[in-house]
């Protein structure tokens, strides 16, 4: 699964007092950031929540299959998101997100009044395998009658490029019940996270007496650090095609808008630098991609994986002194990088054979079973056998 960076699921922290904290959605004392996707199971389920939707159509796909001319739309930076309700077979509200390139990102399916799973055996068993990822209470305002209020678990799980959550309702003497689902892509889950109180202000409190849903319009944010976290998600999902194709013009377009825009977290902008360069580089435009990626380490000069991509281009433009230099920098600083080693190996290769198979062996201690690296072990063992010829020669 390729992920982009940051995409970490902590709740939102309420604040301390006691009139602010009686709110729809409650923290338990011992919550934690969420732990990485689970591998069990791959998200096997039998609840059609999306119908004819699918994450990565396009909006003239949709248009043809699914998406009626009459169903709501607002603004979602710079995307727009479709709204509607339905009240058969069960009653749901339902957003679903394009991006500026009028992509499906996410699916956001809420059931206000809870749905069991009672028919749904597949589901059930696969969120019963999954650790839980969040607990909270619901309605916390049912502390002040005195009573019991209903607990939450999100559980998380996923395919390749995509996570979902699940969103479960705990009630006293009541089966549990499904309240929410999310599907989205990968680079997309920090922006449409369940916990969202536009999306868990449709959730009902079962004592309330109110009966209007509150109304689905607008946007989730509108300030520029919003715009800039959605353009880098879009570059993700264009420079790691999560849909299928890298899009790397894409990518240069979201990243330099990201840019623009800022980002507030120091690591991020860098990041954002670094995807920048990789976009260019991919393009075949390699001295902007080295002035980008040096941007990028002016931000974060220790981040051993912008020095790995820093080298990587530097060696293509056959700069191998410094592109060594470069690969150890990054090496010092994580030695069990096995990537580049690989790449100090390759670079070795030309001029200092011994030093290379040496690496290339230190690289195959790191890479150890990683399926991940099965291809590159290869190669290595075949450049070994290659450079030990040559040696003895």
């Amino acid at each position: 699964m390729v992920k982009s960076i940051n995409h970490h699921n902590r709740l939102r922290k309420k604040p301390a007092n006691l009139l602010k904290a009686i709110s729809l959605f409650c923290i338990l004392p011992h919550c934690a950031s969420a732990p990485p996707p689970s591998n069990l199971p791959p998200s096997e389920s039998d609840l059609n929540l999306l119908g004819k939707a699918t994450l990565c159509q396009t909006k003239a796909e949709a248009q043809r299959s699914w998406l009626q001319t009459g169903m709501q739309g607002s603004p979602w930076g710079g995307g727009n998101e479709i709204f509607r309700e339905t009240a058969s077979p069960h009653k749901q509200a339902q957003w679903f997100m394009f991006n500026e390139d009028q992509t499906l990102v996410g699916v956001i399916t809420v059931f206000p009044f809870g749905l069991s799973l009672e028919d749904y055996p597949k589901l059930r068993h696969t969120l019963a395998q999954l650790p839980p990822a969040r607990e909270f209470f619901f309605h916390s305002s049912q502390l002040l009658k005195e009573q019991t209020p209903d607990s939450g678990t999100l559980h998380r799980t996923g395919e390749a490029t995509t996570t979902h959550q699940y969103f479960m309702r705990h009630t006293h003497g009541k089966q549990d019940q499904l309240v929410m689902a999310v599907f989205v892509l990968d680079p997309y889950e920090t922006l449409l996270d369940g916990s969202h109180s536009k999306f868990l202000s449709y959730i009902k409190d079962p004592d309330s007496s109110e009966k209007e849903l509150p109304n689905p319009g607008g946007p989730l944010e509108s300030q520029k650090e919003f715009l800039g976290l959605q353009q880098f998600a879009r570059g993700e999902i264009a420079l790691f095609a999560s849909c299928g194709n890298k899009q790397p013009e894409i990518a240069l377009d979201a990243y330099q808008k990201a840019i623009q825009y800022g980002l507030s977290d120091p690591k991020q902008l860098a990041e954002a630098h670094h995807r920048l360069g990789l976009a260019l580089r991919t393009m075949g435009r390699l001295p902007e991609a080295t002035t980008t990626l040096e941007q990028a380490l002016s931000i974060q000069p220790y981040s051993a994986v912008i020095l790995n991509s820093y080298g990587s281009v530097l060696a293509e433009l056959g700069k191998l002194p410094k592109a060594i230099e470069t690969y150890e920098q990054a090496l010092a600083l994580q030695p069990n990088y096995a990537q580049a080693r690989f790449n100090l190996a390759e670079a070795y290769e030309s001029h200092n054979p011994k030093r290379a198979i040496q690496e290339y062996e230190t690289f195959l201690i790191l890479a150890g079973n990683n399926p991940e690296e099965a291809t590159k072990v290869d190669l290595a063992q075949g450049r070994i056998k290659a450079l030990q010829g040559g040696v003895r020669q």
